[in-house]
């Protein structure tokens, strides 16, 4: 063993025997996840508690390739000269690898116990690869089974503390986000990063019970429409409505389609910019000083399709998505918003003018009082608990009269606002309902859907438009 690794040590470049050695999980689907790039970092330090093996990466595959590291539990990486040389904790060199992306570092337990790895004081499942990109920077990144990659994203993205449903439709919406943007930093030798640009991964310390168990049910089931993955896109709290895709991004995807949403819970958020502030802010797109800000429309769904701030000198226009991050540095979180004003001039009326009456309203008496009722109700029968359009169902009243109920949703829907200023005191406040782009699943509404009771499948089904889950 000795000779094995001294000669190991002295060899310029590994020569992989994968078929001398077992894989692991040869059924698996893995995905590859920046943790690193892009860095000036020339070393990193990994290590595991029972040991280091020097693997190769497979199709789907880890496979133990070498026992170059055999008696290893901590080495440091060291890129130089455009190759990476592996040392022990006192410096001693034992192998130098290419960078290419085919060499994994794993657990030596990986293939038997499921032991993790750790990098930079986080451990992972899986094995973790030193890619040298190409400005010849070392990326380091985890090459992991898809669900295990879940299980790291769950918690980070809805608390392990919610109800199991509600857990189960987000790992769902995580891990069809995660096939359908496979290769998004390909240019860099991963496919997503671990940030919440894709979505935020943290390793084994974001894994729970609950989330695990809500991985493991759903194991590779994924939202298919017209019997094709989609990404399953997800977002906080509708603030009521959910956005079309094409009035967020550019394309126009039937499953994401704008809807009610009478489960977000409501969340309400206020910012309030003075016109001196707001001058500072543009300041840097030439406008010169900021006469007013409009919102020039809305859309069907109640958000704001386009605003206008104008200057002395120009005007700039924002639209779709882009208007929650115009006010540089305070980004709003969302474009389901009005506008008000202390000391400039509001034209629009209650935030826009004119607008529809709804028709036949309809109300349930709840411990908060009298509600008007939403475009869907929720039903309970023996058969447990179904959803039912209000528009168009027949409500007989104690004198036996009956009443075809309807809702109109543009009745919440504002067609314009403007704030003038004149001093630079007076100050604009955007008076916004929820939190996110608004696109797919709100999660504070699957959460609530899951408390009352229906499965996952009806959360997705409820947010998505004529999709499967398989």
């Amino acid at each position: 063993m000795i000779k094995r690794r001294m000669i190991a040590a002295l060899a310029l470049t590994l020569a992989f025997t994968a078929c001398a050695f077992p894989s692991q999980a040869a059924d698996s689907e893995f995905i590859t996840i920046g943790l690193s790039y892009q860095s000036s970092d020339t070393t990193a330090e990994l290590s595991a508690s029972d040991g280091l093996k020097l693997c190769k990466k497979g199709e789907d595959t880890i496979e133990e390739a070498s026992d170059a590291l055999d008696g290893c539990g901590d080495i440091v990486l060291t890129l130089s000269g455009g190759r990476i040389t592996v040392k022990d904790k006192k410096g001693s060199k034992i192998t130098t690898l290419t960078g290419d992306g085919s060499e994994c570092i794993t657990s030596a337990g990986y293939f038997s116990t499921d032991d993790y790895i750790c990098y930079d004081g986080t451990s992972y499942r899986g094995g973790i690869i030193p890619y040298i990109n190409k400005a010849g920077q070392m990326n380091i990144l985890n090459y992991v089974d898809m669900d295990d990659y879940i299980k790291g994203v769950l918690h980070k993205e809805m608390s392990q503390s919610s109800n199991l449903e509600a857990l189960k439709a987000q790992a769902v919406t995580a891990r069809s986000y995660a096939e359908a943007n496979k290769g998004t930093h390909s240019s860099q030798g991963f496919d997503l990063c671990s940030t919440s640009h894709c979505q935020n991964y943290i390793g084994v310390k974001g894994e729970y019970t609950s989330t695990n168990e809500a991985v493991e049910s759903t194991s590779g089931q994924r939202i298919y429409y017209d019997d094709k993955p989609v990404a399953g896109y997800y977002f906080a709290n509708s603030g009521g409505h959910t956005e079309n895709s094409e009035d967020v991004w550019t394309s126009a995807l039937g499953y994401l389609r704008g809807k009610l949403d009478i489960y977000s819970p409501e969340y309400t958020w206020t910012k309030t910019f003075s016109r001196k502030e707001l001058t500072d802010m543009f300041s840097s797109r030439g406008i010169g000083t900021v006469e007013s800000i409009s919102v020039d429309s809305y859309n069907d769904s109640g958000y704001a399709a386009s605003l206008t701030v104008k200057g002395s000198k120009k005007s700039v226009t924002f639209t779709r998505d882009k208007i929650r991050s115009a006010f540089s540095g305070s980004s709003l979180k969302s474009r389901m918003f009005t506008l008000d004003t202390d000391g400039g001039t509001l034209q629009g009326s209650d935030g826009g003018g004119s607008t529809a009456t709804k028709k036949s309203l309809f109300y349930a008496i709840s411990a908060k009082g009298k509600e008007v009722l939403g475009n869907v109700l929720s039903v309970l029968s023996p058969d447990g608990i179904s959803s039912v359009k209000l528009n168009g169902l027949k409500i007989m009243d104690g004198s036996g009269n009956v009443t075809a109920a309807s809702y109109d949703s543009s009745a919440d829907r504002p067609s314009g606002q403007t704030v003038k200023f004149t001093d630079d005191s007076d100050k604009l406040i955007i008076n916004g309902r929820g939190n996110g782009h608004g696109v797919g699943m709100s999660q504070q509404g699957a959460i609530e859907m899951g408390k009352q009771g229906f499965s996952y499948i009806d959360i997705l089904n409820y947010y998505y438009t004529d999709i499967e889950v398989k």
